[in-house]
């Protein structure tokens, strides 16, 4: 009855909003301005374009919105976003995977500055390794976008964009402790000189878990330096490496009180940027490393840990032409070309799977053109073609149209295709008398169809955003037991999924800003005729935010959550509530250093649902931190 509640309660606080930021958009003039119509966002088209513009869903996460929500990890950002759902298997070192409207965390593309970072065996990314502390900000992709970013975006993209250096030099160290005996530390030091801006950061974690055996250690180190060569070029080098050791618990029903995990990652990226009066060059190379040794002495039948090594390696090169000409006719210069290549070969030795390796190579081209006798109209095609040595090739068109309705509202709608590739766990996985591989697996194939209207206020104090949407998929790998008895991956599933997604974020005054988002989804099992995902999400939040005394002090406070309703095989709806306080405090009047207390109350409401079945999540947990800069 409570989580019913909670839900009438959720859905009268989003009409009443809605009708507030109608009244209020017409008649306030507050003077912050916490949103604005010059946000922009590279991950729909590849170049920056205005947020307002774009012919995709695009959520764009500011620096200030994370260092708000006091987030551990990668994962803790992306729980409240409206259109995302996180699988979490329970305690802080359990994996947490990400669905975008109601896709499975494979077909999901992670990246970190442009580079993916799916696991090329599992098919998949914890995001509970990367760490919150060098995420700058995120832009988020909702849909399939293989067009122009290939395999695995068949659900969505997220880009985690890292921090780097600024021009003042400034260190920062903070020391957090909370329930469950977890410590964090955490030390920065970024500035610049001269033509090279550097950030570099560390972080320890410790956490003693919830349940037997779900402790959690992990280190990370990480460095950025950007060296400028003229005023057009700039070369990158970043480096992380990451150490991960986690208890592994299993299920309340099968537990496993001697198993462990450990995980280890080093990347390396190199990254040239030119940037000219009317074309952009970007030449990436990069390496990844990522291996896992499991471990469970108290298994049945144990012969030793399980090892998994991951080596991905390759270059992508691509160049955006803003007065691409067609013609020379009057009006011909208004087209933006972008296209480009990539090649990436992904090494696996396994214990398990044994040795393998994909090479892949593609090519894309996408246009993006703005009719002289029509300002307000923006035409979006593009196409890309992959190869894969395993599974052969795809060729993902692209379709979009934005328009200007008004200065502050535009519509889009957009039509495309994409695909998921099948993982090499899925394809090699060995032959034994209960589980096997599939060598004949397809990829998985999807069109998706979106429509939307995107609002931004003149004074930018109000965001609002209405998308509608579906997606057709065939040819799903779906592990199931087969005719001869063998739990095995088959390319027997087809789905629609259905959906309406409504956005809102308001400033409400000069301190206050408050957001409210709705998710529906029907995601329907063709094959089996059979619920996939819940059908609905509420996101909701609310923060003050102001400056006191005569030092200006920063102090905010943040309440956050969101509610899970109609979950398949009527399974629990859900409702996680957090807290998130901070204020600075002057240490030195003559030179105007401060300090940053933070306190944050997760799951205020101690709900401890089971997201994935058999692993219970954590109840309620406090956090207070401390934060100094020289």
């Amino acid at each position: 009855m409570r989580l019913i509640r909670c839900g009438f309660v959720v859905i009268f606080l989003f009409v009443l909003l809605q009708c507030m930021a109608i009244i209020i958009g017409m008649a306030a003039e507050d003077t912050g301005q916490l949103f604005t119509m010059e946000e922009i966002v590279v991950i729909a088209s590849k170049f920056p374009e205005k947020l307002l513009d774009s012919i995709a869903s695009v959520e764009l996460i500011s620096a200030e919105e994370i260092k708000e929500l006091q987030a551990e990890s990668l994962a803790d950002i992306l729980n409240s976003i409206s259109g995302m759902t996180v699988s979490d298997y329970g305690s802080t070192g359990g994996i947490k995977a990400i669905s975008i409207r109601g896709s499975s965390p494979e077909q999901v593309l992670v990246m970190i500055d442009g580079r993916v970072v799916n696991d090329a065996q599992t098919g998949k990314i914890d995001l509970g390794i990367i760490p919150a502390s060098m995420i700058e900000k995120i832009e988020i992709y909702r849909g399939p976008a293989s067009a122009i970013y290939g395999a695995n975006a068949l659900g969505g993209v997220i880009n985690v964009i890292t921090k780097e250096g600024q021009d003042e030099i400034v260190g920062n160290i903070n020391v957090s402790i909370g329930t469950y005996g977890l410590k964090d530390y955490e030390v920065a030091y970024q500035g610049s000189s001269d033509d090279v801006s550097y950030y570099f950061s560390g972080n320890y974690l410790t956490d003693d878990g919830v349940r037997e055996n779900s402790q959690l250690s992990k280190t990370g180190v990480f460095g950025k330096v950007i060296s400028k060569i003229d005023e057009q070029t700039e070369l990158g080098l970043s480096l992380l490496y990451q150490n991960y050791n986690r208890g592994v618990p299993g299920s309340v029903d099968f537990p496993s009180p001697q198993a462990n995990q450990k995980d280890n990652n080093f990347d390396v990226d190199i990254n040239w940027q030119r940037k000219k009066e009317d074309k952009d060059y970007n030449v990436k190379v990069f390496y990844f490393f990522h291996k896992v040794i499991y471990n469970d002495p108290g298994m049945w039948g144990y012969v030793g840990p399980s090892t998994h090594a991951t080596n991905s390696f390759g270059a992508a090169f691509d160049c955006t032409d803003y007065n691409f000409s067609v013609g020379d006719e009057e009006g011909s210069h208004e087209h933006i070309l972008t296209y480009g290549a990539e090649v990436k070969d992904n090494l696996v030795n396994s214990s398990d799977i044994g040795e393998h390796n994909g090479l892949n190579g593609a090519l894309f081209v996408q246009d993006v053109w703005q009719p002289s006798d029509m300002d307000d109209l923006k035409v979006t095609a593009g196409v890309r073609y992959d190869y894969n040595q395993i599974f052969g090739s795809q060729l993902n068109p692209h379709v979009g149209f934005s328009y200007r309705l008004q200065d502050e509202l535009n519509f889009h709608i957009s039509v495309g295709k994409a695909y998921r590739a099948p993982n090499f766990d899925d394809l090699y996985w060995p032959e034994g008398a209960f589980v096997a591989g599939n060598p004949d697996l397809v990829p998985e194939t999807a069109w998706a169809y979106e429509a939307g209207l995107r609002y931004i206020s003149k004074e930018g104090d109000f965001k609002g955003e209405l998308n509608v949407f579906r997606k057709n998929a065939k040819n799903l790998i779906n592990w199931a037991v087969d005719n001869d008895g063998i739990w095995k991956p088959l390319n027997i599933g087809q789905a629609r999924i259905d959906g309406i997604e409504i956005l809102l974020e308001k400033e409400l005054g000069d301190h206050v800003k408050a957001n409210l988002g709705y998710s529906y989804l029907n995601a329907l099992d063709l094959d089996t005729d059979s619920q996939l995902k819940p059908y609905h999400k509420y996101d909701f939040g609310i923060g003050y935010y102001d400056n006191t005394g005569d030092n200006e002090e920063e102090i905010y406070a943040r309440l956050d959550g969101y509610a899970i309703t109609g979950r398949p095989n009527d399974l629990t709806s859900y409702c996680f509530i957090d807290l998130n306080i901070g204020k600075e405090l002057t240490l030195g009047k003559e030179d105007n250093q401060k300090a940053k207390l933070e306190i944050a109350v997760k799951n205020i409401l101690d709900q401890q649902p089971e997201i994935v079945t058999g692993y219970p999540v954590t109840g309620r947990t406090y956090t207070t931190g401390i934060s100094f800069e020289f």
